[in-house]
Order: C-alpha cells, then sequence, then structure tokens
C-alpha cells in the first residue's frame, strides 16, 4: 500500500505493529521480511518515489573537522536510498573484524559471526547474486591458479550485484508497495520521537510534510533505518522528554563517528599492466562482478599493529570511452530513469563500437572485465579507523525549511591511519615483487609523516558509520546487541551506524544481514505479544 503525505485530508494519526523510519537499504530489507508476521508495518520515506531536490537539500551538514564528501554526496533522500546509486558490492566481514586481536587495543563486537550468517543466503538471492564463496576457493571455480600465497596478506573477491538488482525501490520496494499489510508513506519527514513520560519507551513520533503538516504515528515497535547521519540527529532532536535527547543518557548519540579512510596507493607501470589485468582484472558470470581484495591477515595486523587494511586494484577509463559509456547506461537502469546526460552519452556509442564489442566479448566468452588499452590501473588502500569519540555528530545552531537543527559533522583523522596505510602499501610491493606481480610506484604522498598528505583529495569512502555504536555498556554504547537503544524497550536501529568497528571492507552486507536478524526477533516478539492479549 501507498500514501504519499502531500495528499490532502489525510486523517492526522496512523497505527500500526511495527514503525520504521527510513525506505533505504535497511528500511525495505527490514518490512519485506516482516511481510511473512503477517502484521501491519508503516515504512516512512522523507523523500519521493524519485530524487527531489528539495529532500537532498534537507541533507546540508556543517563540517567542523575533516571535509566528509560523503556527508553531501553519499545519501539520497527517496525511496531505495542509497541503493539507487550504490556500487551493490557484497563482502561479509571476517572473524578478526567482529573480533579483533586483543593486542591492538580495538572493541569487541558484542555479536558473533555465527549469528549473521544464516542470513547471508537469503540476501544473495534477494540481491541476484549467486551463492558462490567470497575466498581465494572462487578462482579454482573460474579455472584460475592463485597468483600467491602468503600468510601476511589473504585473497577474496566480493560480489557487485547486477545493475538491475541494485535498486531496491525497484525489487524488493515493489513488494512493499503492493503489499496489504504494508504501508509505504512518502514525504514523511520524522522530526521527533515522542517518549512516555517515564522515557522507557516511545509512545508515538511526529512526521511532517513539506508543507510542515504534521502526523502522529503510533506503533509497537520502531525502528530507525534513517542512516548514520540522520539517526543521530533525530536521537539529539527529539528532546521533549530527556534534554539531552533519547538514548542520550550518557552522551553517548552521535560519538564515535568513523568511515574507511582510502587513498590512491599508485599506479601501475605500463609494463605490468597486462600482467595485473589477467591476474586481478573482475570475473563477471550471470551478470555478478567478483572483485579481488588483498586483505592483511589476523597475522600481519598483529606483527605490525594494523588496524583493518586492504586493497584493490580499480580500472579508471577514460570518460566518454565504451567501458564509461556503458557504465552510465547501466547506472541509468539501476535509477530507473533516463536523463539528459544519459541521452548524450547514447549518441556516444557508434563511436565506441569497437570497446563495447571487446567488453561484451571479454564478459561472455572469458567472464572477465573488459580493460580498454587506455585504462589507468590504480591500487587503492582503505584503512579503517580506530574509534575516537570525538568524532562525532552533533546538533547545529542553523535549522531547515522543517524547523530541524542542521547536523555539524567533525570527523577526525588519526596519524594511526596513515601510518597503517604506509605500511601495508610496503607489504603489498613486497608481496608483488617477490611474485613477480608488478610494480606499483608509490604515491609520493603516502610517504609524508605527520598527516600533511591528507589535505589533498577525498578520503572517505561514503560509508559512513558510528554515531549509535553496538555495545554491553550503555556508558559507551547506544544500542546492546539485538540494535535496542539502551533503557528504551520499543525503540532499534538498523544503520551502519551501530558497527563498533569499520573493517576493511564495505559494510553494506553485513548492516543488510543485521536487518534480517532484527526482522526476525521483531517477528517473534510479535508473536509474543500477540500471544498475550488472546
Amino acid at each position: 500500500m501507498y500514501i504519499d503525505l502531500e495528499t490532502p485530508n489525510l486523517p492526522s494519526t496512523f497505527r500500526s505493529s511495527v514503525c520504521i523510519v527510513g525506505g533505504g537499504v535497511a528500511g525495505i530489507l527490514l518490512a519485506s521480511r516482516l511481510l511473512r508476521s503477517g502484521r501491519e508495518v508503516h515504512l516512512l520515506e522523507a523523500g519521493g518515489l524519485e530524487i527531489e531536490e528539495r529532500s537532498q537539500s534537507l541533507y546540508r551538514t556543517t563540517m567542523d573537522g575533516y571535509p566528509h564528501t560523503g556527508a553531501a554526496e553519499g545519501r539520497f533522500r527517496t525511496f531505495g536510498g542509497s541503493s539507487t546509486r550504490w556500487g551493490g558490492q557484497l563482502l561479509p566481514f571476517t572473524e578478526d573484524v567482529l573480533h579483533p586481536p586483543k593486542c591492538l587495543g580495538l572493541p569487541q563486537w558484542p555479536i558473533s559471526l555465527r549469528e549473521l550468517e544464516p542470513y547471508y543466503s537469503d540476501l544473495e538471492q534477494a540481491m541476484g547474486v549467486p551463492i558462490a564463496t567470497y575466498s581465494d576457493e572462487l578462482l579454482k571455480e573460474f579455472g584460475r591458479e592463485h597468483p600467491f600465497q602468503s600468510e601476511k596478506v589473504r585473497l577474496r573477491f566480493s560480489k557487485c550485484a547486477p545493475f538491475v538488482k541494485r535498486n531496491l525501490s525497484k525489487t524488493l520496494g515493489q513488494y512493499c508497495l503492493s503489499s496489504k499489510t504494508v504501508t509505504v508513506f512518502t514525504h514523511a519527514n520524522v522530526v521527533s520521537l515522542n517518549l512516555q513520560l517515564n522515557g522507557g519507551s516511545v509512545r508515538s513520533l511526529t512526521a511532517v510534510n513539506y508543507g510542515r503538516v504534521p502526523y502522529t504515528f503510533e506503533a509497537e515497535e520502531f525502528v530507525l533505518c534513517t542512516g548514520t547521519i540522520e539517526g543521530s540527529r533525530l536521537l539529539l532532536a527529539s528532546n521533549g522528554v530527556c534534554p539531552e535527547g533519547v538514548g542520550n543518557g550518557r552522551d553517548q548519540v552521535g560519538r564515535y563517528f568513523h568511515d574507511h579512510v582510502g587513498v590512491r596507493a599508485g599506479v601501475v607501470d605500463p609494463e605490468d599492466r597486462r600482467r595485473v589485468t589477467r591476474t586481478f582484472a573482475p570475473f563477471i558470470r550471470s551478470g555478478t562482478t567478483h572483485r579481488a581484495k588483498l586483505e592483511a591477515t589476523r597475522e600481519l595486523r598483529c606483527e605490525k599493529r594494523l588496524l583493518s587494511v586492504a586493497a584493490q586494484f580499480a580500472i579508471e577509463e577514460p570518460e566518454g570511452s565504451g567501458a564509461d559509456l556503458i557504465r552510465g547506461l547501466l547506472r541509468a537502469l539501476q535509477r530507473g530513469k533516463l536523463d539528459k546526460e544519459t541521452r548524450r552519452d547514447i549518441l556516444g556509442l557508434p563511436a565506441a563500437s569497437a570497446e563495447i564489442a571487446g567488453l561484451l566479448f571479454m564478459a561472455r566468452f572469458r567472464n572477465r572485465r573488459f580493460v580498454s588499452k587506455h585504462a589507468k590501473i590504480v591500487l587503492e588502500i582503505d584503512v579503517e579507523q580506530r574509534p575516537d569519540r570525538e568524532s562525532r555528530i552533533r546538533l547545529g545552531t542553523d535549522t531547515n525549511s522543517l524547523g530541524m537543527r542542521e547536523a555539524v559533522l567533525d570527523w577526525k583523522i588519526s596519524v594511526e591511519e596513515q601510518e597503517c596505510i604506509r605500511t601495508y602499501a610496503k607489504e603489498i610491493d613486497l608481496l608483488f615483487r617477490e611474485h613477480s606481480l608488478a610494480v606499483v610506484p608509490p604515491n609520493p604522498e603516502i610517504a609524508v609523516d605527520g598527516g600533511a598528505w591528507f589535505s589533498g583529495g577525498r578520503l572517505d569512502t561514503f560509508h559512513m558509520m558510528g554515531g549509535t555504536r553496538m555495545g554491553t555498556d550503555p556508558s559507551n554504547s547506544v544500542v546492546d546487541s539485538s540494535l535496542k537503544v539502551h533503557g528504551v524497550r520499543n525503540l532499534s536501529i538498523v544503520s551502519c551506524s551501530v558497527f563498533p568497528t569499520g573493517g576493511s571492507s564495505n559494510p553494506t552486507f553485513t548492516m543488510m544481514a543485521l536487518a534480517f536478524r532484527l526482522a526476525d526477533r521483531l517477528q517473534s516478539r510479535c508473536a509474543v505479544q500477540s500471544l498475550g492479549q488472546t
């Protein structure tokens, strides 16, 4: 079912069993999973069914630390959220991410991989990717030899979903829109969570449309799926009962913001391009792209005292090349809309027909990603951040058009992240030289001491995490292991904001598994409540 809060003469109050705030990746997954429960679910999306400038402008964030590009360019206030634009890359975290070696002094996750792994196959099916291994065993499936043997670097492969499956508003979102038990509300901007007077539960929430007409949503369970920055902002702004904000009695909301710090570590020498692409170019099968990741092992991390860090090769095709044009068309397919730029790209297809033919041939008959002779092969290194409570999201003094205070992001980057990247770049160089794989002249900025290299270029990877992190101790976390906000019995959060640490791979797959896990817990909880009422 679908209701646009811009529609005149709607009732002022809506009631449901579960109310989900946020119609992005987590919200759609959660709602679609709850379809089987038979309980009434309300899914509130602040934007519309398509991207709108008036919605995007509400994401304006003031920077009070290192500039964070993703805060402006990596968030999409529309049904489907970031899935309308993301790369669809899936890669599960490893044990040393959730439970890092104690010698590194990093926080432990209060859950185990065993609690997440049962949901992987369902997620893979939803995203249209094969149920294949993520380990280096994948090489055998493609008839390839392992390029190296090392106790310091492990090879894994992520899965990038087909473009037609990446936008969840066009897949699982359609089931929600046509469901009799799930109602999707658009232009529903939640401005306040309203607690009971004792602060122990959420009584209702208030949402306004773009005319600032208020609506009340009541439910047995409330779930925030609004993303890292918006989740913290909403909790802090909801200060009607608790002046410091919901779940913020210990001053933890908005704290420990982190991302992956990513750098261009070097460009492959021209004479090594062929060897590198033959070894590390992505594999393609049934529309799914498998990308090689070179991750630091637990042993190397202990030896060098490294944060979780990984390297990968990025293929940068020139603008206007055949590969670039095809990618633009596929992204338009993902968005579900041909804009002016895409139509212009179509006109360039005939001139790039030779490259396009090569791309199709390589994918169909060689199961590999085509790489043109003009492409740059770039070694990228991404590293997690050590948790820092002063790296945070807080409320500013300016208000937006809906009357909400805007967010301020004070993103901290430490010298430790720089040193970790420098150390790992050396390890990768040694590995490549030992196995005659490639020479990658290092980016000279990486060798600069004291963090001066942070002044140039984008360093974030659009992987915003933290702000409502998960833990067992309310004095240093916001949600518990079941994702319930400490001290608020019917409020949960599903977002990368709950991650205590970031690992080195895309965090979305783990967040998706957490969404399915919470859905199953809510179904069990609703079943118990239903039995209690009979």
